[in-house]
């Protein structure tokens, strides 16, 4: 049977999502724990990774299992042996061709930032910039990236491993919450640090830093030195991951 698992973990405790010779992670945190259920090595597939520090509301991996029990109470187990920043949220069962990862039509990840006064409760969770930023012209840089765009310039990916860098933001909404300024990006898949970059141009923005020239110059450059911007992890989380099943 294969299942397909939906995970919420406090990033502040990892070093990433993927399993790692050093550090703690989330997924050799959870394999560790299915293969004492099962009595044997097993290894988890996800949707895709988070780097160090990146929280999750709704990850989803897979995994295969032939024992007889249901996924309700495969939940309950897990949750029963996992550590208190990781929780399983949802058990189901899928058919033996799903794949976490190839299978995304789209994933939201929500980038957060505090313009009020520092948060001592929220700090690992959201980026303390404590400072006013102008949301107009933020919202208006922000439709620049929506759409399909190589997004060359906006990731850390490399060209020598990944040349095609062509991607699609279907949403980048920007919420006014008060004291705080939430980021909203979906799409189907992003680049490492493509959502982070971006917030961080956006940011820059909101200062009154960068405008829409310095972004359009940025696209045109199409270089992996044209934007050196990268907001801090903490404000990251991966809220959604969707399937057509």
């Amino acid at each position: 049977m294969r299942l397909k698992v939906t995970v919420a973990y406090n990033g502040a405790n990892f070093v990433g999502w993927q399993r790692q010779s050093k550090g703690r992670t989330v997924q050799k945190t959870i394999e560790d724990v299915i293969s004492v259920i099962l009595n044997q090595p097993t290894e988890i597939t996800a949707s895709g990774r988070t780097d160090s520090g990146v929280s999750a509301l709704g990850q989803v991996f897979h995994f295969d299992s032939d024992f007889n029990i249901s996924p309700q109470q495969w939940q309950k187990a897990l949750n029963t042996q996992l550590p208190d920043d990781i929780y399983i949220k949802d058990v189901c069962a899928v058919s033996d061709d799903f794949h976490a990862r190839y299978n995304v039509v789209s994933k939201r990840y929500d980038y957060c930032i505090q313009t009020g006064d520092y948060d001592v409760f929220s700090y690992p969770f959201v980026y303390q910039l404590n400072r006013s930023l102008d949301l107009d012209k933020m919202r208006e840089c922000a439709a620049m990236f929506v759409g399909e765009h190589d997004f060359t310039s906006f990731n850390a990916t490399p060209l020598e491993i990944l040349p095609y860098q062509i991607r699609t933001i279907k949403r980048l909404d920007i919420i006014d919450e008060k004291d705080k300024v939430r980021l909203i990006f979906e799409g189907k898949g992003f680049l490492r640090y493509m959502v982070r970059m971006i917030s961080q141009v956006l940011i820059e923005v909101g200062l009154g830093r960068l405008n829409s020239q310095d972004i359009q110059s940025m696209f045109e450059l199409n270089s992996k030195q044209a934007c050196k911007l990268n907001a801090p992890a903490q404000g990251l989380v991966l809220v959604e991951v969707r399937y057509d099943c």
